[in-house]
């Protein structure tokens, strides 16, 4: 508007000039501000017929707080011409933060392509996003501003895969006690002096007192709750179960905290997955990406691949959300959900479809809900819930 009211006003100033001091003056003046404002006008119409975008990253997959750059290309197709003055709107997801300002205007020449750099940081694991939001486009004048169709730039979007860490936590006795008795051996296996196969081919177990260093996967807890104190089994019996974890990560309700849950709670799942291997469990991990997907995870290997998927992942459709529920296995699963108290309706839905245990951080201002609930804070301590 106020560019409008300046251009009428230089529009009224050469009329009076035509009229009271020098008409040829003052025509001449009329003249080179008509023509002014049509090429101003003509470059805006072709700037939004010819214009094109897109967006291309520095890295396609970083480690948490790390910088890049996101290059916001626009393309002017026509030769000759340049472009009218375009005003570009990007935004990223929460899990990624604009270091330099995220909008800017520019002039792309005719024929040419022009690129403007945006500094970004990783913050929070997950895939992140750098996207075209909206292009506005002014003519040279100011006077009239359009904006430029979705379908020039809807495709420009940017995606970093950004890893999550794998927390040392030492080792949690509880917890991996909570656990084996889902995953690992047979309690009700009796203590036994010998060695040798009985008739149904399985071994007997010898038993000593724990100490320092031995494998907790070979306590055998049923013996020690009645004996008052930790013995562990001298015979090793491979198991054919293993423990069953699924990644639950809803829609995004707008919670601003959201993404640094999601952060959390893929770490703590990383953070138990780490713990069992050292403790020589096999664990099955679902996750959604593209679709469920499982991976066995059995060695430290195993769980660098999958710390690699898990940097991609983001929340998943809803109608995809329970798809998991119909390939539990025989063990009892858990699931790290990255529910909210802000969204409590995500959590109420989980408890009627998923039939095992739950993780949920303390971030996520979640009350004990159920008794099969456990809690894990920022340093990535479990607890259960009373």
């Amino acid at each position: 508007m106020k560019n409008l009211l300046g251009y009428l006003t230089c529009v009224a100033v050469a009329l009076m000039l035509k009229i009271y001091i020098n008409g040829s003056g003052g025509t001449l003046v009329l003249y080179l501000l008509a023509i002014a404002f049509v090429i101003s006008l003509a470059s805006l119409l072709v700037t939004k017929r010819k214009l094109v975008a897109a967006i291309k990253l520095s890295s396609e997959i970083s480690a948490k707080d790390e910088e890049l750059e996101a290059e916001v290309i626009l393309l002017n197709a026509v030769r000759f011409i340049p472009s009218c003055v375009v005003e570009v709107v990007t935004e990223c997801s929460d899990n990624v933060t604009a270091v330099s300002p995220l909008d800017f205007k520019t002039v792309v020449a005719g024929g040419r392509q022009h690129g403007v750099s945006v500094k970004l940081k990783t913050r929070f694991a997950g895939l992140g996003t750098v996207r075209i939001k909206n292009i506005l486009l002014h003519d040279y004048l100011g006077i009239i501003t359009l904006r430029l169709h979705s379908s020039r730039f809807e495709k420009a979007v940017g995606k970093i895969k950004i890893m999550p860490n794998i927390p040392d936590t030492g080792t949690q006795t509880e917890l991996l006690k909570a656990t084996s008795e889902n995953a690992a051996f047979d309690d009700n296996e009796s203590e036994s002096d010998e060695n040798a196969l009985g008739l149904t081919g399985v071994p007997g177990y010898d038993h000593r007192q724990y100490e320092i260093g031995d494998p907790l996967k070979r306590i055998n807890w049923k013996l020690s709750s009645k004996r008052d104190e930790l013995m562990v089994r001298l015979d090793e019996k491979v198991t054919a179960s293993s423990q069953a974890f699924f990644l639950d990560i809803p829609a995004d309700n707008g919670d601003p905290m959201f993404a640094m849950n999601v952060d959390n709670m893929i770490e703590a799942s990383l953070a138990m997955l780490s713990m069992l291997i050292m403790e020589g469990y096999e664990s099955e991990y679902n996750y959604y990406l593209d679709g469920w997907k499982s991976m066995k995870i059995k060695q430290a290997g195993d769980l660098i691949e999958l710390q690699n998927e898990l940097a991609a992942v983001s929340p998943y459709p809803q109608e995809k959300r329970f798809a998991f529920s119909h390939e539990i296995g025989k063990t009892a699963p858990i699931c790290f959900t990255a529910c909210m108290a802000t969204s409590l309706g995500d959590f109420s839905s989980l408890l009627e479809e998923f039939n095992g245990s739950f993780v949920v951080t303390r971030l996520s201002g979640i009350d004990k809900q159920t008794e099969n609930m456990w809690l894990v804070d920022e340093s990535f301590e479990f607890r259960k819930m009373t």
